[in-house]
């Protein structure tokens, strides 16, 4: 199902041109803004992508990106393009104070709080580049997902988390946090006072017996990460015998775009999935 949500978003941001005027040529130094303005942006409007950060993005928005150029975030690379826009993000603020001495314009892209932000973020963005038709678009397509998800969800929510390694969970006031509760999951992390993302005890974890653990990396990977292994700590096996496995991976929430609405329509499901599993075990 989620295939042709997003297939209709990409075939959204390559339609037609901006209109009238020179195109804004944009350049991103943050991954999350790659991902906004391959599908926001004409593709002749984008100057380099930055570096890294496939195996958070989803395969369909990654081969949005084949061909085109990519920087290393450096100010000379920035410097060098002249980009009309430069977006970026938490790690390239100096990257960025450097260049807008010199005159470029340089927005920072900060990580949307809720679903609400992230619809704001998206129409705004899509503004600047000169398609706001698309971002309402998409955001309208989020707020779909939305509609739809509340529709589905019963009044008795299913209670989990995600949890990483070294015990890194996300709390209230994050993106996963209002997925979550979107599609019917109260956030553990959120209930035992966790704000932003930080760390969680397994001890405290385990006491507050979650129904649910989301996973958020991918089972197929030749060479599966510590995150991953985490989950199968003795301790968490032991200690919530039931506790069921949900596979989330971080391409659909770690950035608030294109992979959002899929997000929403795909944990709706998986919840009425693992819902009826946990109920038969009653």
């Amino acid at each position: 199902m989620y295939r042709l949500t997003i297939l209709s978003i990409l075939i959204l941001s390559l339609a037609g041109p901006a209109g009238a005027g020179d195109k804004v040529r944009v350049m991103s130094i943050d991954n999350c803004a790659n991902q906004l303005i391959l599908v926001l942006a004409d593709r002749d409007q984008i100057v380099s992508l930055a570096k890294g950060g496939e195996v958070t993005t989803l395969p369909e928005i990654k081969a949005l990106a084949e061909g085109l150029p990519r920087n290393e975030r450096s100010a000379e690379e920035i410097i060098r393009a002249r980009p009309d826009v430069l977006f970026y993000g938490t790690w390239t603020g100096s990257t960025a104070m450097t260049v807008k001495r010199l005159g470029i314009r340089a927005v920072r892209l900060e990580p949307p709080r809720d679903v609400e932000q992230a619809k704001r973020q998206i129409v705004d963005i899509a503004r600047m580049l000169g398609h706001e038709e698309r971002g309402r678009a998409l955001a309208a397509r989020i707020a779909h997902q939305q509609e739809d998800a509340a529709a589905r969800r019963p009044e008795t929510h299913l209670h989990g988390l995600v949890y990483r390694s070294g015990g890194y969970a996300y709390g209230a006031d994050t993106l996963v946090d209002s997925i979550m509760q979107t599609a019917g999951i109260d956030n553990v992390a959120a209930q035992l006072g966790q704000r932003l993302a930080g760390t969680i005890e397994m001890e405290t974890v385990l006491m507050a017996a979650p129904q649910v653990l989301l996973d958020d990396q991918l089972r197929d990977r030749a060479d599966p990460r510590i995150a991953t292994d985490f989950l199968a700590h003795p301790a968490l096996r032991r200690g919530l015998p039931q506790v069921a496995r949900i596979q989330f991976p971080m391409a659909f929430w770690l950035c608030g775009g294109a992979a959002t609405p899929i997000a929403i329509d795909t944990l709706s499901t998986l919840v009425d999935t693992h819902r009826a599993i946990l109920e038969g075990r009653r």
